[in-house]
């Protein structure tokens, strides 16, 4: 779906030469079995635009539930508040264009004494269930931890590493019981505060990379959660002028509950719809496949670049749709894709 980056010259050219993908996933391998590395690198495209909107795209066959991997440019059509835009850029993660990825597995605190059920609990323990997926990233793609409490504590625990079972390591360490005082309306403040802290502290860190990776949110968390709406809308707003997808995996042992009223529930679910990603609910043995699926969906995506009309830093609706042709070649074929975005000149003050 769409991200709105700022582009200038040099990463522009650094971009042109980042991030070569491998074949991966045991769960398609037999379309990826047949792909070879691509060869040398060709010189960069260098492109000096002031700003350049990308849109990720995902799509799914569905016959085979798999991404289709052959689209080319001209097999697309971009739209921005239904005016149809020049596609200026194309990328394809098939031939290994798009950029790196940074995966955050992102969890809150696990409060000693509470039921073994509930928020990240579950997670507890299992979190080598996740390991084998991870050997499908490209070896330029990093990992990254973070977590969030009720008391209004959040950190980057782990910044993003190539180092995958360090990743796992601290993720296990991250989810240990912790004490504190909770379960006040003073406490739901803080903890509201501090999830919003830390989606920001994701965001900044990717600014402050280059070439700049595509930040990836994966939170394992039942999502029992709520959050005003106008801060809730604020948060998507800083997707939305920036990068980010959000995906999500919930135990689906966890309860379903949390009525919130005034509020708007399944934030998770919420930031995951507006950015594109998903949320799925698994048990255990659904862990490592639904990474998977969530890097193969990475892996395949298309990013569509395009010059906004204006800069004007309000929302504009975006639509991707296949032509006349490409849509006679994949009937039923589902495109997915962030369906908002915001043009800003700069880079927001809090990313710095």
């Amino acid at each position: 779906m769409e991200i709105l980056v700022k582009v200038d010259f040099i990463k522009l050219v650094v971009r042109g030469l980042a991030a070569i993908w491998i074949c991966f996933f045991g769960i398609c391998a037999s379309p990826l079995a047949s792909q070879q590395p691509p060869g040398p690198a060709q010189a960069p495209t260098i492109r000096v635009q002031s700003s350049l909107v990308l849109v990720d795209v995902f799509s799914r066959d569905r016959k085979n539930g798999l991404p289709v991997q052959d689209f080319k440019k001209g097999d697309f059509r971009l739209f921005d508040n239904r005016h149809e835009v020049r596609i200026a850029t194309f990328e394809a993660g098939a031939r290994y264009d798009t950029r790196s990825i940074t995966l955050w597995f992102v969890v809150i605190c696990n409060e000693s004494g509470l039921p073994k059920f509930g928020a990240s609990a579950e997670f507890l323990g299992e979190e080598s269930l996740f390991r084998p997926a991870l050997n499908h990233l490209e070896s330029h793609d990093s990992v990254g931890v973070a977590h969030w409490c009720d008391n209004g504590d959040t950190q980057l625990d782990l910044l993003p590493t190539e180092d995958r079972d360090k990743a796992i390591q601290q993720l296990a360490e991250t989810l240990k019981p912790i004490s504190f005082e909770g379960g006040t309306s003073e406490s739901d403040e803080a903890g509201e505060q501090a999830f919003r802290k830390l989606v920001r502290l994701i965001i900044r860190d990717a600014y402050q990379r280059n070439p700049e990776p595509l930040p990836v949110i994966v939170f394992l968390h039942g999502d029992h959660t709520g959050q005003p709406h106008g801060e809730l809308n604020k948060l998507v707003d800083d997707f939305l002028e920036t990068s980010g997808i959000v995906f999500g995996i919930r135990d689906s042992r966890s309860p379903n509950l949390h009525l919130v009223i005034g509020e708007q529930a399944k934030i998770m679910h919420y930031m995951a719809k507006h950015t594109g990603g998903e949320y799925f609910s698994v048990p255990p043995t659904g862990y490592e496949t639904t990474l998977e699926t969530i890097l193969m969906q990475l892996h395949y995506r298309y990013e569509l670049g395009f010059i906004p009309p204006a800069i004007d830093g309000k929302r504009h609706e975006l639509r991707v749709e296949l032509t006349k042709q490409a849509k006679a070649e994949h009937k039923g074929l589902r495109l997915r894709y962030r369906p908002e975005y915001i043009p800003v000149r700069e880079e927001p003050a809090w990313a710095h």
